[in-house]
């Protein structure tokens, strides 16, 4: 709990961190400090850069893309150059970190097409039977090529601390014993591995809105405005997720 509470905290000040800079970064841009610019740019994008790279190797990982034609890097400098060129877009500071994370969103958005994956596997996400369910947590996954590729070798997918990942899973009292039982060491690394896996194979949009409120700690209001949706519509996914995890990780459990 006490690195749960930690996270919070240092997630929230980084937040605060890049919508207060916002102003100097706009002054640094109309002064034409570029090299400034950049420095300061490039400890604003933390965030931003490791969800574009976890964003490109799950595409890359679930084949939606192909081998050699997206680099981390490449997006990352095409996110700078966006910042750069329409930091005039932004409305006021305080939505401007959520505002680089619209920027990132709509360059993978326009780096996949997956529409009808998607569809398909959100529609009939129920009718996954339990034999499917469970083998998500063998620890691997097919690259782009079919070859085998073990999960721990795709960086930044694993989410943080496991109990931080549950507390956003299971959000009352009412499943303290399956809390519990994931105190234990070999239930906690089971329970990592299989949420990890099921993470890894939901629909982007699930996947991507659960991270953007569990990690980067981005409100619902927020988040609607990174991905264009209404906020009703972030609520029903972020609900549908936790349904599937909890089931999911309950049957593995």
């Amino acid at each position: 709990m006490e690195n749960t509470l930690h996270y919070d905290k240092r997630q929230a000040e980084f937040h605060r961190f890049v919508n207060e800079n916002y102003p100097v970064l706009k002054r640094l841009r109309e002064e034409d400090k570029r090299e400034a610019f950049n420095e300061l740019l490039l400890k604003l994008l933390q965030g931003a850069k490791r969800y574009l790279t976890r964003g490109l190797r799950i595409a890359l990982a679930k084949g939606v893309i192909s081998h050699n034609k997206y680099r981390p890097e490449d997006l990352f400098d095409q996110l700078i150059l966006e910042v750069y060129d329409h930091l005039d877009e932004v409305g006021d500071k305080g939505q401007f970190h959520s505002w680089i994370f619209q920027r990132a969103e709509k360059l993978l958005s326009d780096m996949e097409v997956e529409e009808e994956f998607e569809a398909y596997l959100y529609d009939n996400i129920d009718d996954y039977s339990k034999a499917e369910r469970e083998g998500m947590d063998e620890a691997f996954s097919t690259d782009g090529d079919g070859d085998l590729v073990m999960m721990d070798e795709l960086d930044d997918i694993s989410y943080r601390d496991h109990h931080y990942l549950l507390k956003n899973i299971f959000l009352d009292d009412a499943h303290e014993d399956l809390m519990a039982l994931m105190e234990k060491e070999d239930s906690r690394e089971r329970a990592q591995g299989h949420l990890d896996a099921t993470l890894f194979r939901l629909p982007q949009p699930m996947r991507s809105i659960f991270e953007l409120v569990t990690e980067q700690l981005f409100s619902l209001e927020d988040v609607a405005l990174i991905k264009g949706m209404p906020v009703a519509r972030v609520e029903e996914i972020m609900d549908r997720t936790r349904e599937i995890l909890q089931t999911s990780l309950k049957e593995r459990l």
